[in-house]
């Protein structure tokens, strides 16, 4: 008769031992997440609060009725704009920029593998670069959305182990734009999914579900009504049912339908059936909004600077974030001040003064002798930054910062900040990796431009 032995019994703590020690063993090898960098001392150190740079003539305006006034009408023409052309913008080399420009290069998707021939092959196909333009109605953005190089949601990142590069840097993703915008579309995909798109400051494809067709009578209505400027960022809106449109924002201009004691009733786009635009009220809190233009004072571009300190940063507007010039950009939106929308144009919206050839020192005290707070932006080669005033004989700023450059053992690097800020000229000069001087935004910046002079 053929006999079974029983299993030796198991202590019931052993396998919990056996799990304990393989994740300590995986533990003592590398750390699943790597640590957060360092803050650096600045921004851990100074006020980020904007007004605790307001000086003693903080309500003082920081330009003379008459040049805001001039600002206000150039605004308003560019933003309306797009609902005035019959044409594009843009020829066809303009338009289809990213299919040459990405079809020679190695771009990585979401899953950060290579994408091979086919996919820049079917960009081109949906493109339909042979037929532009092929299409031509003026348009309003329902939602928040965002303007894309190539028709497509799916991400371009270049060499992730490359300091700048990979994710968070999508190279299709040219910039957000908040709902409300007015729109002018002048190419549909091949797919219908996605139409070509031109605002004041842009143009990309969008999703065509994102945006409704503005006829005669509904662009006679947005037009002819006083608009409110959003002055706090990321407001819940809902319309008169309680449904929920979307997030005011900064950098939001809707029209006014009608003011009363709890605060400001506005016209928000939506698309009906037919995928053309009509409108529902939303009300705004007075304390959250304000008829444009707003009283260009520095108490007043504080208030609305502080609610988008510490945002995250986003590259082109990636996760309804802002980069360094669309935080400008929205800031100086509610005082009817139209910037453009990269850094390198924004450099040259004003007077500029080059600060080229002198030493740090002397570019500092060049600053804090010529810069007027809260109306003098500062440029450097891929950033722009807005001065904000002095503390302790330091030029202080503003700025949407991803990171700073760094060097160890002769590989070049970043040290995250990632989010809005105010620094000094020199953040993370006490790090001992920083690369310097080239790590030091004092030592790259160029020049500074003064907004609203009559020179510029």
């Amino acid at each position: 008769m053929r006999t079974f032995t029983a299993p030796p019994r198991v202590h019931a703590a052993f396998p919990a031992l056996c799990l304990l020690l393989l994740l300590s063993a995986c533990a003592a090898k590398a750390p699943l997440v790597p640590p957060d960098p360092r803050e650096v001392r600045d921004v851990a150190a100074l006020p980020q609060d904007l007004f605790a740079y307001v000086g003693q003539g903080g309500g003082r305006l920081l330009f003379a009725p008459d040049v805001q006034a001039g600002m206000l009408r150039g605004f308003l023409t560019g933003y309306f704009a797009p609902w005035e052309r019959t044409v594009p913008p843009k020829d066809p080399g303009d338009a289809f920029w990213g299919l040459n420009h990405f079809s020679g290069k190695t771009v990585y998707g979401e899953n950060l593998l290579r994408r091979g021939p086919a996919w820049m092959e079917e960009m081109r196909r949906l493109s339909r670069p042979e037929d532009f333009p092929n299409f031509g109605r003026p348009a309003v953005a329902v939602v928040h959305t965002s303007l894309r190089v190539l028709p497509t949601l799916e991400p371009a990142f270049l060499n992730r182990h490359l300091p700048g590069e990979g994710f968070p840097f999508d190279y299709l993703q040219n910039t957000a734009v908040w709902a409300g915008t007015p729109l002018y579309l002048s190419h549909l995909s091949a797919d219908g999914a996605f139409a070509l798109a031109h605002c004041r400051y842009a143009s990309g494809w969008v999703p065509v579900s994102d945006v409704a067709f503005a006829g005669p009578e509904f662009r006679k209505k947005f037009q002819a009504a006083p608009l409110v400027a959003v002055t706090r960022d990321r407001v819940s809106l809902a319309d008169e049912h309680g449904l929920f449109r979307f997030q005011a924002r900064v950098g939001m201009l809707l029209p006014l339908a009608r003011a009363t004691a709890r605060g400001y009733e506005v016209l928000l786009p939506v698309r009906d059936a037919q995928g053309e635009a009509t409108t529902v009220r939303g009300l705004l809190p007075p304390s959250d909004a304000a008829p444009l233009p707003l009283p260009a004072t520095a108490a007043n571009l504080a208030r609305v600077g502080d609610s988008m300190l510490g945002e995250p940063y986003g590259w082109g507007g990636m996760y309804g974030h802002r980069d360094c010039s669309a935080l400008l950009l929205d800031l100086y939106t509610p005082f009817g001040l139209g910037l453009p929308r990269n850094s390198r144009q924004q450099g040259k919206a004003g007077e500029y003064v080059s600060l080229e050839g002198l030493a740090d020192q002397d570019k500092e005290a060049a600053i804090l002798a010529r810069g007027v707070p809260f109306a003098t932006l500062l440029w450097k080669p891929g950033h722009i930054m807005l001065y904000v005033g002095e503390q302790g004989g330091r030029a202080m700023i503003l700025h949407d910062v991803w990171g700073l450059r760094t060097e160890e053992r002769g590989r070049e690097g970043r040290h995250i900040i990632g989010r809005a800020a105010v620094t000094t000229l020199t953040p993370g000069e006490e790090l001992p990796d920083l690369k310097k001087p080239e790590g030091l935004l004092l030592h790259t910046i160029r020049g500074m431009v003064l907004l609203g002079s009559k020179n510029s």
